[in-house]
């Protein structure tokens, strides 16, 4: 009886190292991150540096770069569109038979009013 309770013993270990063994490895996962032409969104601090009535276009554009568009509208304002995207590319694979795939993009637009050369309202969309 004791020679059996060993040799379950020992096979329950080799069992579990050669599990051990065929699992590890076994996942692997990876993310790539992609932005559009403009880079990465503007940050909180830059925007928090705009101030409504008091920041210039010059400083918009010198800060933000060239718009996205730039459209005229009838009231005599300016809209100034800065379009951001972000595409995230994320793969899990577990085991032989397990794959995860998740492709998703997020996009950030922010608006400047400008009438004659200042901000006068700015938004996030």
């Amino acid at each position: 009886m004791n020679a059996r309770r060993m040799g379950a013993s020992i096979g329950l270990v080799v069992l579990c190292v050669l599990l051990g063994v065929v699992l590890s490895g076994c996942i692997s996962g990876r993310s790539d991150v992609s932005y559009g032409p403009k880079g990465p969104a503007v940050g909180a601090e830059t925007l928090r540096q705009i101030k409504v009535g008091c920041t210039s276009k010059e400083w918009v554009l010198g800060t933000l770069g060239t718009p996205s568009s730039e459209t005229a509208t009838p009231e005599g304002t300016e809209i100034l569109k800065y379009v951001y995207t972000k595409k995230v590319d994320s793969n899990l694979d577990a085991f032989l038979f397990l794959d995860f795939d998740d492709k998703r993009e997020e996009r950030t637009t922010y608006y400047f009013e400008v009438t004659n050369g200042t901000v006068t309202k700015f938004w996030k969309e």
